[in-house]
């Protein structure tokens, strides 16, 4: 799983909570108490102690999400230790890009043990409760289902309203633009560009180097002169391009930085190389903004830049937190990712 697919994960389990609540006998909250070894730091991120429990939930989903389409044996075969690698490095990586949230906000004066956050974060909590009718079995139940407990969750909600609250920030110190006027010169301007993408995925397990040759066997047809938007048609997986033939108003922090990257590398007109990104292999053209669109859109696409322009700060708070370095603490050695599940 990627980060981003950890972070969509983190927002629809927000929502997912208050649709499915059921109610089957009121408990005690003494049963969302964190034990002892949920509780033990097993890591460093800039200073900040990672409890076992949240490690657990980063880390099991992500092995869940390797043994998809595949058998469990995969650990055992000869590729296993490195997929174990780049199952640890993933999962490092999401839990930078979580504590950055605390890091940044820290930096400008929020801070996590405020009244304010602290309050809010008990209101919250509180409506999930009384959704499940107060029945904190049920609820734990629901969560031990997404590998989480009552405290992990809690972080989530709390790192949402650190993120509002430093958006806030950020948008009062003038670091962020919300003029009307200033926000559709930006969108007209060289920060937004308008893509459409054909997208490639393997779905008949077709091996990376067939995916390669597909692709720029595509991309050929594309560079010969074939019209690009029956390509994306007749060849395309994206379901947003067949839903949204305008494509894809793209603004830096928001999309993959692969896609990123070659999509602002582009003049009006070209044709991108083979992009490969978590959702497969991409062919990218740039096209002119369509001003009606623009001011059709304009809500949507300038919360799309704010928002990017939030993630942008917090991607370089991750990478210096990742620069600084991680540290294992002894306790990682007694939660492999095998027996992670045990420590319920």
């Amino acid at each position: 799983m990627s980060k981003t697919l950890i972070r969509v994960l983190c927002a629809i389990l927000s929502v997912t909570l208050l649709l499915t609540a059921v109610s089957c006998g009121k408990k005690g909250t003494k049963i969302l108490e964190s034990s002892k070894a949920e509780k033990t730091p097993v890591m460093k991120i800039g200073g900040f102690d990672v409890p076992m429990e949240l490690y657990r939930y980063i880390v099991l989903n992500y092995k869940s999400d390797f043994e998809s389409g595949a058998s469990p044996e995969i650990w055992l075969g000869e590729s296993g230790s490195s997929l174990l690698e780049d199952l640890h490095g993933s999962a490092t990586e999401t839990l930078a890009f979580l504590y950055a949230t605390i890091s940044l906000a820290d930096e400008y004066g929020i801070h996590a043990d405020d009244s304010f956050i602290t309050d809010t974060v008990d209101r919250q909590m509180k409506a999930i409760y009384e959704e499940y009718d107060n029945d904190y079995e049920a609820y734990a139940e629901y969560l031990r289902s997404y590998n989480m407990n009552d405290s992990v969750y809690r972080f989530f909600v709390r790192n949402d309203i650190l993120a509002e609250e430093l958006i806030a920030e950020m948008e009062r110190r003038g670091e962020i633009p919300t003029d009307e006027g200033d926000l559709r010169a930006i969108l007209a301007g060289d920060d937004v560009v308008r893509v459409k993408q054909i997208l490639l995925t393997a779905e008949n397990g077709e091996s990376d180097e067939e995916m390669e040759r597909r692709a720029a066997d595509l991309l050929d047809r594309a560079l010969s002169g074939e019209d690009f938007d029956t390509l994306v048609q007749k060849e395309g997986r994206d379901l947003f391009m067949f839903n949204n033939p305008d494509g894809y108003y793209a603004t830096r922090g928001i999309y993959h930085h692969e896609f990123e990257e070659a999509a602002f590398s582009l003049a009006v007109g070209g044709i991108s190389g083979v992009c490969r990104t978590d959702a497969g292999w991409s062919i990218l053209k740039r096209y002119e903004k369509d001003p009606g669109y623009l001011d059709e859109h304009f809500d949507d696409l300038a919360n799309d830049y704010i928002t990017g322009q939030y993630n942008l700060r917090l991607e370089e708070r991750e990478d210096a937190l990742l620069r600084d370095g991680i540290e294992n603490l002894p306790a990682l050695e007694e939660y492999t990712v095998f027996n992670l599940e045990s420590t319920y």
